[in-house]
């Protein structure tokens, strides 16, 4: 049994011939290139892809009319872990990340609360382990400089925040 990754969610049937259009929460349109096969209540094995904008379009094995598309509106739809894993270099699942420690010289000062998509570049948000003094979350751009060590198997991330950042 493989380990499913929640990536979208069926919006609305498109025409008449079965095809579906999906919400895919990552916005990574070649992450959908990939994969042969998704998961709603059951298995179905992806027939095609096409793009209308910027929303997909899927036609699934099985879903032949649109009767039987619109009876798969509002499903969340799964993938296979590993099948969806992105291939480039430095790249990991949201879920891969979030718990990790941060580590500042060598010091847990919190974990990964959440990564927020951001146009420019991802921010992570950290919460400080010290949060007594009813400080907020602690924000920081997740680039090279100021992140510049993650390592999921070990359970940490190191970072190298600006002067000041953690006053």
């Amino acid at each position: 049994m493989c380990e499913k990754l929640k990536i979208g969610k069926i919006t609305g049937a498109q025409g008449l011939r079965g095809e579906v259009k999906l919400y895919h929460y990552s916005g990574d349109a070649d992450a959908l290139w990939r994969l042969t096969r998704i998961y709603l209540d059951e298995e179905y094995t992806i027939e095609g892809l096409r793009y209308r904008g910027r929303t997909s379009i899927l036609k699934l094995v099985g879903v032949d009319n649109r009767d039987s598309a619109e009876a798969l509106v509002g499903s969340e739809v799964y993938s296979d872990k590993e099948e969806s894993r992105p291939k480039e270099e430095g790249a990991w699942f949201v879920s891969d990340l979030i718990g990790l420690e941060v580590r500042l010289g060598g010091e847990t000062i919190g974990h990964i609360k959440n990564i927020i998509d951001n146009p420019v570049h991802d921010i992570l948000e950290i919460e400080r382990n010290d949060e007594a003094g009813g400080r907020p979350a602690l924000l920081l751009p997740f680039i090279d400089i100021f992140v510049p060590e993650v390592n999921p198997d070990a359970g940490f991330v190191a970072i190298s925040p600006p002067e000041g950042w953690l006053v």
